[in-house]
């Protein structure tokens, strides 16, 4: 045991600089159950960093390299070692964890009395996790947003963290978080971020995508203007976004991102029709843009869910645009801009175009 165990450390330290190690004895875990490492920044490619099967009850060790501090999901099962199907089917059989981890090339040691209590956060009171400056990181962090990572980064929270660890790559993390989706941030606190994080030797990578979203991001801060893109009517007529806000000066307005092939914007569509229909036109307009590539795709959404307002698609420009100068991943996305056409904000969901809408015009 004692042997077994030093040579995995030895091991581990040997190759401290080119890889990691995630080792530990947690009492309950049974021969037989898979650990696997997956990268959480980056679900679309499915990397898998590491995979293992413990081969003695309560020992485990889990190998790889990091390209670079990366927060990974651990994950634990034990479907392998379960008989077949049925067991397989039966839900009180299957145990999964799920335990968020920031990875860097480092020797790393878990520490908890019993599997039982192998928590879906990064730290407890039972569950530790030793060895990397990246993770106790995290932990800090995560502590601030209350013991679990906010889904979206509070500004506040994210700000004090990266003055407490002005180089974290964990702080460079959270801000290019933050980053996502333009019009979020205000131009006091795009400052604010440029001067917290001063730079991040372990990721050097990261800090400099971080400089160059923050240069974007200058652009798409509330209270400006919309980047302008390029669209295309249904009738086939080239305009730009710019124009198209201007026509309609004077009106609370709400510029609504989408796409055909978005379930959760088609599913929006009725509570805008009654956001429509509940202020006079005067008041408050909305227009649809949509991100879909293929032209019938649009036209054939449009057919079925016969959105009363108006309607442009991006061309192929503003498409590229759209996600590089906004910063966007993905729709819906909303923007919601005052009479002036400044932008007031990016609202998080129908609920909150809803909520802003009526706070606006009450």
């Amino acid at each position: 045991m004692l042997a077994c165990c030093s040579v995995l450390l030895l091991g581990c330290k040997e190759a401290e600089r080119q890889t990691f190690c995630i080792h530990g004895t947690i009492p309950g875990l049974q021969a037989g159950v898979e650990l696997a490492l997956l990268n959480s920044e980056n679900r679309s490619s499915d990397e898998t960093l590491a995979v293992a099967i413990v081969q003695k009850d309560g020992e485990f060790l889990l190998e790889g390299t990091a390209s670079h501090p990366t927060l990974c999901t651990l994950t634990t099962n034990n479907l392998a070692k379960l008989g077949d199907e049925a067991e397989k089917d039966n839900y009180a059989s299957v145990k999964w964890t799920y335990t968020p981890v920031f990875v860097d090339n480092s020797d790393m040691e878990i520490q908890v009395p019993a599997y039982d209590l192998v928590p879906d956060a990064p730290e407890t009171k039972d569950f530790h996790i030793v060895g990397s400056s990246s993770h106790d990181d995290y932990c800090a962090y995560v502590a601030l947003c209350g013991g679990v990572e906010d889904y979206e980064p509070r500004f506040d929270v994210a700000i004090q963290f990266m003055k407490e660890h002005p180089q974290s790559v964990v702080s460079v993390y959270v801000a290019n978080k933050l980053l996502t989706n333009g019009y979020n941030l205000t131009s006091e606190q795009l400052q604010q971020l440029e001067k917290a994080i001063t730079g991040c030797p372990s990721d050097t990578a990261r800090f400099a995508r971080f400089q160059e979203r923050i240069a974007i991001a200058h652009q798409t801060v509330t209270g400006n203007s919309v980047v302008n893109l390029d669209l295309v009517t249904p009738e086939g007529t080239s305009c730009q976004l710019a124009d198209v806000v201007k026509e309609h000066a004077g009106k609370l307005l709400l510029v609504d991102f989408w796409a055909s092939w978005c379930g959760i914007c088609r599913a929006a569509t009725p509570d805008l029709k009654v956001l429509y229909e509940t202020y006079s036109r005067d008041q408050f307009e909305i227009i649809s843009v949509s991100c879909d590539e293929k032209d019938d795709a649009w036209r054939s959404a449009m057919e079925k869910d016969q959105m009363p307002w108006t309607q442009y698609c991006l061309t192929a420009q503003g498409y590229q645009d759209f996600f590089s100068k906004y910063q966007v991943v993905g729709v819906p996305y909303y923007l919601l801009l005052d009479s002036n056409g400044k932008v007031i904000t990016n609202p998080s969901g129908v609920e909150g175009v809803k909520k802003l809408v009526k706070e606006k015009l009450q």
